[in-house]
């Protein structure tokens, strides 16, 4: 009688520990969901759980208009029309040059094709930049952008970005011939290196192939040389005597060495990035690595400074990886446009679905008593993984996938409540694991009564209109999790309290 007595109490603690840790896991991950996890970097508490991507309709949009740049530059042309790269005011006047004034945009790279071919760069840039929500379209006729992108902290920062031309070009100093340009890079990135003083930030570029063979070809032309000029200068005397009263010297030898040493004036490349100079300078020693580190900034002692530099450097690397911009465009809009969604109304709506949720798992737990009570602690650790799983999945919540997050919880709930009901029925039964049969029973009648509604949710993740592709990855995700949680969690819990092996 005793065996059986502390048998069935350490049957009882076993069960005590499962269900304890379970709820204490789902507990985590709901804080974790709520709250996020915080640690500290570079004197700053930082949450490392992703943000919200919200659609344009919560968030507010930034509508942009690029229009082909009429900006012209002045030329200078010989007497047959052929534009002269440099001459003095001497030699224009000596030789009868013209100056001119011609559009940047000349008429041979106004097509059809390079109005695409930005439009396909600035789209690059913004996913790049970690824009997810976007709409671009371009005027095949005219060549204008039409942009729109979610308003947020580091919109300016984008719109900024969108019409620079991106052109770099690594020259010789001296004849300005082009040696390396954009079709030679592969990628770029930023890196950083903590000193004593602080930290130093670097742009660095790699080379693709034939990039790679041209910057180890330029380090070894360009480069930094000594001469090293040894003059030996031997006078020998063979055979010479002279008398002397107190001596005599024979074949007296002098040797007479001179170092000199002297700097080698070298060839120069000039890296420029839209025309502007970023640097000039020769090489050390040959570059094999195909890979060169640009400093951006000096050294960064605060947080502030360090992140200015890091987002100077990101958005040059944004902009080389994105390639360059074959038109020049100008900003002629650029405008803000309010939701009709205000944050106060999202409020509401979470706080309506919470307190109807709350009500919900009370009346799991009036009903089903203990089962509903594990039901309903189940319930709130998937909408805390739910919650989670939106943001890694990178989905842009809209107005429509709020609908489809509610239809989720609502359909979650129903999964949850036909599973208890299955289970009291079948719990006076004479027969084994109770709870898999029951769990089974539910899935196979559950699931095949919402097969319409999965194919259609399917059909929706395709569709590229942005409020109905919202509404279908909501609706996907949820339909998974509906399906793997349940049957990880909820029928755990629902096993151990039934006493199930």
């Amino acid at each position: 009688m005793n065996e059986a007595k502390r048998r069935e109490r350490k049957e009882n603690k076993m069960k005590t520990i499962k269900t304890t840790t379970i709820i204490l896991g789902i507990i985590l991950i709901t804080m974790i969901s709520i709250i996020g996890i915080y640690t500290q970097k570079a004197n700053q508490m930082k949450n490392n759980i992703k943000e919200y991507t919200y659609a344009m309709d919560l968030k507010g949009e930034r509508n942009i208009k690029l229009s082909v740049s009429t900006e012209t530059e002045e030329v200078i042309k010989d007497s047959e029309g052929n534009i002269v790269k440099e001459a003095t005011e001497e030699e224009i006047e000596q030789k009868g040059y013209k100056k001119e004034q011609i559009a940047k945009n000349g008429q041979d790279i106004l097509t059809v094709e390079n109005y695409k071919k930005t439009k396909e760069r600035i789209e690059k840039r913004l996913k790049k930049l970690g824009v997810e929500n976007y709409i671009v379209s371009v005027n095949e006729e005219n060549g204008e952008i039409l942009v729109k992108i979610p308003e947020d902290k580091i919109t300016d920062t984008i719109v900024s970005n969108i019409n620079t031309i991106g052109k770099l070009e690594i020259i010789d100093t001296e004849t300005k011939e082009v040696l390396i340009n954009n079709e030679d890079v592969k990628t770029s990135s930023v890196m950083y290196n903590n000193t004593q003083n602080g930290t130093a930030v670097y742009l660095e570029i790699a080379f693709n192939k034939e990039g790679k063979k041209k910057l180890e070809e330029i380090s070894k032309t360009y480069v930094k040389t000594e001469n090293i000029n040894n003059t030996e200068n031997n006078t020998t005397a063979e055979n010479a005597t002279e008398e002397s009263t107190e001596n005599k010297v024979e074949n007296s030898t002098t040797e007479s060495k001179t170092n000199e040493t002297s700097t080698e004036e070298v060839k120069q490349i000039t890296m420029k990035i839209d025309d502007t100079e970023i640097m000039t300078t020769s090489f050390d020693n040959p570059i094999t690595t195909g890979k060169i580190q640009l400093s951006v900034g000096t050294i960064a002692t605060d947080n502030n400074k360090l992140q200015e530099y890091i987002s100077q450097a990101r958005e040059i690397a944004t902009i080389l990886d994105s390639g360059n911009l074959p038109i020049k465009y100008d900003i002629s809009k650029n405008e803000y446009i309010l939701s009709s969604i205000e944050k106060q109304d999202i409020t509401k709506i979470i706080i309506i679905v919470a307190i109807v949720a709350v009500i919900g798992i009370i009346a799991l737990i009036v009903k089903y008593k203990s089962n509903g009570l594990l039901a309903g602690i189940s319930y709130v650790g998937l909408v805390a993984i739910y919650m989670l799983l939106i943001r890694y999945a990178n989905v842009a919540i809209s107005i429509e996938s709020i609908f489809g997050i509610i239809s989720i919880l609502v359909l979650n709930y129903i999964f949850v409540k036909v599973l208890l009901s299955n289970i009291d029925k079948i719990k006076e039964e004479k027969i084994e694991n109770k709870v898999n049969k029951a769990t089974s029973k539910t899935y196979s009648k559950f699931f095949i009564r919402i097969i319409p509604i999965c194919i259609m949710t399917v059909v929706f993740c395709f569709i590229k209109w942005i409020p109905i592709s919202s509404f279908g990855m909501i609706a996907f995700w949820g339909l998974l999790l509906i399906a793997i949680y349940n049957l990880v969690i909820t029928r755990t819990l629902l096993k151990i309290q039934l006493e199930e092996k």
